[in-house]
């Protein structure tokens, strides 16, 4: 089974990133076999859309990583200068959520795993061989849309808009508020900085915020609010650039008032204090990517590609910082 999800999601000129997407899922949701099953229904249906072109014709190996959306931009780059100087290898990369990424590095599914949050107590339980390897870091951010003319937000003030017990930020009435539709490192940050968590660390199921897939999601939907003020959360890496305002936070507790500025993220991914929340409520985090067991030669290979300092202009472009910047 789990080397026909491989060659599944391996297939992406056959598979669009919403099946793929759909995949994870349902091995976060019901394992390998109802994975399984969600491959059977599609399998007929992108067949005569698969194409034997691309870079992947030749390839003498293959590598697919999946997960943290996250973590994704930075794969992308990552692949392609890895293809580039490894002419015999294709590398696919696909999201996910954090959780798909630990759950499809659990159950072999995928070569590497991505999580931009650490592997859970009980995750490992489940697969104690999962393997850690840090390559970065980043934070959340929250997102207003610019009719919202906000500037900061606390974290009660942000619990109120998630549980429904409130309805403005920085004295504004906000109109609608987004959160992740699928398992997610981001949220899970997020709601352990609100205080208002269900059972399986991700937001409350009470929560009255609407569910959209993804970082770009969220930023998608915050951003096309031109006429009504809407907020969200996201990774700085998506969110810097944006056309939305990011918004001034501060610590789990209300105290502080911290920018969220590339400075000051990086700043406090150093451990330094009354830069950016970055305790163990903070919304500071580690960008992971993940193997079962020790990493195949081509698995090491990527890992240390990907620390190179070689590669900081991937991170860079993601809006994301090296591990070897703040270790």
């Amino acid at each position: 089974m789990n080397l026909k999800l491989k060659k599944l999601l391996r297939d992406s000129k056959g598979v669009s990133q919403i099946i793929s997407v759909l995949v994870l899922t349902a091995v976060v949701i019901v394992g390998a076999v109802g994975a399984g099953m969600i491959m059977n229904t599609f399998s007929n249906e992108v067949a005569d859309d698969t194409s034997a072109e691309g870079i992947g014709e030749g390839a003498a190996t293959e590598l697919l990583i999946a997960g943290s959306t996250t973590v994704q931009p930075l794969s992308e780059c990552l692949a392609k200068k890895y293809m580039e100087k490894n002419k015999g290898v294709r590398v696919i990369v696909q999201g996910g959520g954090s959780g798909a990424g630990v759950a499809s590095t659990g159950l072999d599914i995928v070569d590497i795993g991505s999580a931009s949050r650490a592997v859970k107590s009980t995750e490992l339980d489940k697969w104690p061989d999962i393997q850690t390897h840090q390559v970065g870091g980043s934070a959340v951010v929250v997102i207003a849309s610019k009719f919202c003319n906000a500037n900061k937000t606390s974290a009660s003030e942000m619990k109120a808009l998630y549980d429904g017990s409130g309805t403005t930020i920085d004295g504004v009435t906000v109109d609608t508020v987004y959160e992740r539709a699928e398992s997610s490192g981001t949220e899970e940050t997020f709601a352990k900085w609100i205080n208002f968590r269900g059972p399986d660390k991700q937001l409350d199921p009470s929560s009255v915020a609407e569910g959209v897939v993804g970082n770009a999601g969220v930023l998608a939907a915050v951003e096309g609010c031109t006429t009504t003020c809407c907020v969200g959360f996201v990774d700085f890496g998506y969110a810097d650039g944006a056309d939305v305002d990011m918004l001034n936070v501060t610590k789990h507790d209300d105290t502080g008032n911290y920018e969220p500025t590339s400075d000051n993220i990086k700043a406090a991914l150093k451990g330094e204090d009354n830069k950016y929340p970055n305790d163990d409520k903070g919304l500071t985090r580690p960008l992971n990517y993940l193997t079962k067991g020790d990493p195949s030669t081509i698995e090491a290979d990527f890992l240390t590609f990907a620390r190179s300092p070689a590669q900081k202009s991937c991170f860079d472009e993601a809006g994301y910082f090296a591990v070897w910047e703040f270790a």
